[in-house]
């Protein structure tokens, strides 16, 4: 995979046909994965991190790094003094070369929703850079990720423009409330970087 323009290796990933399928490319892709992406998508985890930074002030407080992928974002939700952060993801690869950046204080082959995924507790933020997109995940995804958040919570997330409208019915939801956008033109379909602030109507 590596030396491809990022529209290949964009189109290439989003072309999985399955949920097995699109772990065993993430898993292949593991050892190229940041080489590859590095020159674009380098800016994005801290950005994201940088956004929940805004509106997280304790930094003893669990985060959630959904779709950690190598763990860039959580690099960057280290550097800014986050001491809890876990990490999740799909490829078993993936997560070993994040886990291996010794930032996170605990990790979970998963994906958004299964059993596991369910078992996890409420954190004060998220963030799934690179998560929604084709063949990934969608709005039940997101929605399942809000339901990880304590009341008030923060989650912060990407989306292609052209992917967006696929996630509307879910952000346009009365408890979810808009506090930032960026915009992020590294692909010719611009990268929409999405912060919500979470209110939950029962706690249980």
């Amino acid at each position: 995979m590596s030396e491809i323009q990022p529209s290949k290796w964009l189109k290439w990933i989003c072309s999985s046909k399955n949920l097995d399928e699109l772990c065993e490319n993430y898993d292949r892709w593991a050892i190229t994965y940041e080489t590859d992406v590095g020159g674009v998508w380098e800016p994005v985890p801290l950005a994201a991190a940088l956004m929940l930074a805004e509106y997280i002030d304790d930094k003893q407080c669990a985060i959630l790094d959904a779709g950690a992928g190598t763990g860039l974002v959580g690099v960057a939700l280290a550097e800014l003094g986050f001491k809890q952060i876990i990490a999740i993801d799909i490829s078993s690869s993936m997560l070993a070369k994040a886990v291996a950046k010794g930032v996170y204080s605990s990790s979970l082959c998963c994906s958004i929703g299964d059993r596991l995924f369910r078992n996890l507790k409420r954190v004060s933020g998220i963030i799934a850079a690179g998560v929604f997109a084709e063949a990934h995940a969608g709005a039940a995804e997101l929605l399942a990720l809000s339901e990880k958040i304590i009341d008030e919570g923060v989650l912060v997330f990407t989306a292609r423009q052209s992917f967006l409208p696929q996630l509307q019915e879910v952000v346009n939801r009365p408890e979810w409330s808009p506090i930032n956008s960026k915009a992020m033109p590294i692909y010719d379909d611009p990268m929409h970087l999405l912060a919500y602030r979470i209110k939950k109507t029962t706690e249980s």
